[in-house]
């Protein structure tokens, strides 16, 4: 008899690297409108600059880094990038999570509660911030329309570059924690038409939330970019 073996394959380091920096991303290690160097970020994860290379091209693809000036940079979102992002939101979101009611099964709720309960267990911003984008990446996973799963997914990552933004008010993230909530209750129920409402009403919150930061921002308490996009 011959005894076989299971090869646990890596994803390859250029995925890697991707998924690390897009997560460093998200964690706004970066600064908008910082210029990401090459050999300082292969330094950094201790990689060549080749995987690294390929990661910043694929996050360019999907929108999460820019490039001008002979390099790559964290992109500054104005005003009328967000209200674009929200308005992709506010057209597939209530109907994805509409989907997710009513295709998500007992077995799938454990999960559902864990991402609840982290939310409600959150106390500083960055738990906030975390528990938030780790709730938002699993429902994203349960949309059964595969295609609608897809077209959320590329812009994903810049939903997660101004989520901090809308979490940084205790209110907010108050709201917020209300929102994934009332969405676990929703799917407990699988009630369509309530997931629908609550995805809604998150969305609008989360835009005012971020409208007021810039209010904010422009009189000179954060350092946000407010104009539109020429």
């Amino acid at each position: 008899m011959t005894e076989t073996f299971a090869i646990k394959r890596q994803p390859a380091l250029a995925v890697q690297v991707y998924d690390q920096l897009r997560q460093m991303l998200g964690a706004q290690v970066f600064e908008p409108g910082a210029r990401l160097v090459e050999e300082d970020i292969s330094r950094r994860l201790s990689v060549s600059r080749t995987p690294v290379r390929e990661a910043l091209f694929r996050l360019e693809q999907m929108g999460l880094v820019e490039q001008g000036d002979g390099g790559f940079r964290v992109p500054r979102l104005t005003l009328q990038d967000v209200h674009e992002i929200f308005q992709m939101r506010r057209l597939l979101e209530p109907q994805a999570v509409a989907d997710i009611a009513l295709a998500l099964t007992e077995a799938d709720m454990p999960a559902q509660r864990a991402g609840r309960d982290r939310m409600l267990a959150a106390t500083t911003e960055e738990e906030a911030a975390a528990a938030n984008i780790a709730f938002r990446a699993l429902w994203l996973s349960h949309i059964p329309n595969r295609r609608m799963q897809d077209v959320l997914a590329r812009f994903d990552g810049q939903v997660v570059l101004v989520r901090r933004a809308t979490l940084r008010s205790a209110a907010a993230r108050s709201l917020a924690t209300a929102g994934v909530c009332a969405l676990v209750d929703a799917f407990e129920a699988r009630d369509p038409v309530t997931a629908r409402r609550v995805m809604e009403d998150f969305i609008d919150a989360a835009l005012a939330s971020f409208e007021e930061v810039v209010t904010v921002a422009a009189l000179g308490s954060l350092p946000l970019q407010t104009e539109s996009k020429p």
